[in-house]
Formats: structure tokens, sequence, C-alpha cells
């Protein structure tokens, strides 16, 4: 067996926000997710500036068009990138640039451990991303088990799990190894599942 990493128990900082968009927004943006079943699509990894299906790392489906939340939500977002950068004891830098969509996971849907900057900026327009934002929204009372995201330290042996509790918000640096664990939704309800808006702070 080989010995333990020195980085084992170095966590990079998060932080959560619950009640992020408060019920009536929570429930306005969950109810135009749900219209838009038919406009989802498998999630793709990229590929040297393409996509690629990768059932094997991934498992779930995508909506990259947020319609009218998709303004008010990156104004949001983008309010809380000072605070956090202090928090993080981050360098100050201006966002150049945000990207965002909305992810669905059904049942047995997952994504395996992955840092989203190795994930996205290569072949991204814009800056490098910086901060990850995860706000999650599902159906209550909640039809699903599993699908926490589980945050590793920075040897990537130990690990802290966060529910994808309703109306909150997640953030942490996109640096960090994090994972989606499976979700088990029984009915197999794409209404059932859980939903997340991923926003990425870049610069």
């Amino acid at each position: 067996m080989s010995a333990p990493s020195f980085l084992a128990g170095q966590f990079l900082p998060h932080r959560i926000f619950h009640g992020w968009l408060g019920e009536r927004a929570a429930a306005r943006l969950l109810a135009y997710s749900l219209a838009a079943e038919g406009r989802f699509t498998p999630t793709k990894l990229n590929d040297h500036g393409t996509g690629r299906l990768d059932a094997v790392i991934r498992q779930s489906s995508v909506l990259k068009d947020l319609g009218a939340f998709a303004g008010p939500l990156r104004r949001k977002a983008l309010c809380l990138q000072d605070g956090l950068e202090t928090a993080f004891n981050m360098q100050h830098t201006p966002a150049n640039s945000t990207q965002m969509e909305m992810v669905a996971h059904g049942d047995g849907a997952f994504y395996r451990p992955h840092t989203d900057t190795y994930t996205g900026d290569e072949y991204t327009p814009g800056g490098r991303r910086r901060l990850t934002m995860v706000y999650y929204l599902h159906r209550r009372p909640c039809r699903f088990t599993g699908g926490r995201l589980r945050l590793f330290d920075r040897g990537g042996e130990q690990s802290i799990e966060i529910e994808p509790t309703h109306d909150s918000l997640l953030v942490f640096p996109s640096s960090a190894l994090h994972e989606v664990e499976t979700i088990s939704c029984p009915g197999g309800d794409f209404a059932d599942g859980r939903f997340a808006v991923n926003i990425w702070l870049c610069g």
C-alpha cells in the first residue's frame, strides 16, 4: 500500500449560502427547467475543443439556455465575488467572463472526480475559471437519494460530502477536485431528479 500524501487533510475552502434565491424565485427557475425537458441534451466532456460523450466519467443532461434567468443569476453571482475571494485568500481579479448551465441528474447519473479548470479552461473563450458556484434545486419532498457533491482534499484521499439542498448555493475554487456521487431516482421521472445551475466566474 502506498504511503498517504502529505497533502491529505488539506482542503480548499468552500462556502454554502442557504436560501440564495428565495422560495418564489427558486420555484420559477425549477418550473422553467421542467418545462424545458425536451431541450436538455446529454452532457459532454471537452476533448481538444470538441465535445465527446463518456458515460464512464459523466452521466447527466444539460441545458445551456437559461433564458431570462441568466442575467439576474449572473449579477447575483458577481455580487459575491469580492467577499469570496477575500474569504478564500484569492487574489482579487475582475471577472472577464462567466459561464453558466443547468444540469439535470436522473436515476444512475454521476460525475467522476474532476476539476473545473481541467475540464473547461483550455478550450473555453475568456479567462480561466476561478470560482465554481453550484445552485441546487429540486422538487419537494425530495424524490431522489445520493447526488451529494464530494470535495476532495489536496491529496485526493479524504473528502467532505455536501448535500444538494434545495435553494442553496455552494461555492469553491474551480481548481478543487470534486465529484457528484451516483443518484438513485427509482421512478425515473425527469422532474424528480437533482437539478443544479453551474456558474463559473473567470478571470
